[in-house]
């Protein structure tokens, strides 16, 4: 087995861990500032720690919470209230207007009884001074305050909230206490958070980008790592289990979403996450996968052979799904609609695809190729959000792929691409894409997996 120090990106920028406050207190306020200005008149946003803010139901935390707060400790509740234009004199419902203020955080107190048994919690002390909150109170207040909020009619509440998945089923806590308030009269309108958030979340500020592009490194030497490791009689969570020991060793504590091993036929499957199959001399391998730090991650897929070389078969494919990622990189610019990049990777697939047999109409290639060019990532892989114009500060994926299942093929190549002033900067370009470098890496001598093997 290599040294550990060869696992390590940089020793200099990787010594700490996830840092709670890696962006200043001050930008975390700017921005609820800046979504109590966007907010309706009278509207209220609550937004709840532990939401799920990664893809494939997949729980973390993180997302929109800790994008306002700068905070990442579950049961905790953020409220911000918007301008209002109501005078306050008692409402319909016999209360005052309520006016805590813009913005009031409940979070559970510190217990320092608790110290010698566990990591002392925040605390309200602590997020007045370090998260920079006026207003702060014991999240086992929350409830009734929710209760008051919709009783204040406000004009819209934006917030995400459980729904019981069908007519018939009971309904939720959160949707009987909104029934209980509408009996009383409460005319609110629920809209997401996201509506807002989004756009926000789109453009990274500089302390982002260079969160990010720490995620983009570890990501990148596990990979890497990967690449040099993998050899066929492996099974699939044998390489993951390495991918995870490079990104804990760099600091990484988690991951933005389940890595997707997917080999020989599960190299088709755009999210293969069991990685339970051994693999085989011949195969295949999508490698998409994503560090996280400090709640930001990557999202980085290289499609590799479990032997160290490509089949004639295998180049084939992989050089057409080359030319559409990069064609399409060099066209991201601000002002630029991504339609008109994925309408070119599309025609670059499938050109190659009608050029090798593939297809006989350029129009079947979709049968090839069943998903979009890209996304946002950051904090929040907002895969469902329609990349429109480009702009400076968007951080976004470039992934084309072909998938031929009766022959047990699969090609993604995915890189993250940063929208600056003038065009791009593909943070990726330091994990190796031809196949030339992608062989010439695997040569080399990776860790030796079998050493902790229990023969049974």
């Amino acid at each position: 087995m290599k040294p550990f120090k060869t696992f390590f990106v940089s020793v200099a920028v990787f010594l700490f861990t996830v840092v709670l406050y890696a962006q200043t207190s001050g930008e975390f306020n700017d921005r609820r500032k800046k979504v109590i200005e966007n907010m309706e008149p009278n509207s209220v946003m609550i937004i709840k720690s532990g939401e799920s803010s990664g893809i494939f139901n997949y729980p973390r935390l993180g997302g929109y919470f800790y994008y306002l707060t700068g905070i990442n400790e579950p049961g905790t509740f953020l409220v911000l209230r918007s301008k209002s234009t109501k005078p306050s004199v008692p409402s319909r419902f016999g209360r005052r207007s309520m006016s805590p203020g813009p913005e009031i955080l409940f979070i559970k107190p510190a217990d320092p009884s608790r110290a010698n048994w566990d990591a002392l919690t925040l605390g309200i002390e602590g997020a007045k001074k370090k998260g920079g909150f006026a207003n702060v109170r014991p999240s086992g207040e929350f409830d009734e305050y929710f209760g008051k909020i919709l009783l204040s009619d406000p004009v819209i509440l934006y917030m995400n909230y459980e729904k019981s998945e069908n007519i018939n089923d009971p309904l939720t806590p959160d949707e009987q206490l909104f029934k209980k308030a509408r009996n009383k009269g409460a005319s609110f309108e629920i809209k997401s958070p996201s509506i807002i958030l989004n756009p926000m979340l789109a453009i990274k500020s500089p302390a982002e980008i260079e969160i990010l592009k720490k995620a983009i490194n570890i990501t990148a030497e596990a990979h890497k790592e990967a690449m040099r490791s993998i050899q066929p009689g492996m099974y699939e969570y044998q390489l993951q289990a390495i991918i995870r020991f490079v990104y804990r060793m760099n600091g990484a504590p988690g991951i933005g979403f389940p890595c997707i091993i997917g080999s020989g036929i599960n190299s088709v499957v755009l999210h293969w996450m069991e990685n339970s199959r051994k693999m085989e001399e011949g195969d295949i391998v999508v490698v998409d996968i994503g560090a996280e730090y400090s709640m930001y991650w990557a999202d980085i897929t290289r499609t590799i052979p479990v032997n160290g070389k490509y089949s004639k078969k295998q180049k084939e494919i992989y050089e057409i799904v080359l030319k559409a990622n990069e064609e399409a990189i060099k066209m991201v610019a601000p002002g630029i609609d991504f339609a008109d990049i994925s309408k070119k990777a599309d025609e670059i697939l499938a050109d190659g695809m009608q050029r090798i047999g593939l297809i006989k109409e350029k129009s079947e290639f979709k049968k090839y190729y069943y998903h979009g060019l890209g996304h946002h990532i950051g904090i929040i892989n907002a895969r469902g959000d329609r990349l429109g114009k480009l702009e400076p500060g968007m951080v976004i994926t470039i992934e084309p792929g072909i998938y031929i299942r009766e022959e047990k093929l699969g090609v993604r190549i995915e890189d993250d691409v940063l929208v600056t002033e003038t065009g791009y900067d593909v943070l990726t370009k330091n994990i190796p894409k031809k196949i030339e470098e992608i062989e010439k890496l695997m040569s080399e001598k990776g860790m030796d997996y079998k050493k902790n093997l229990i023969v049974f």
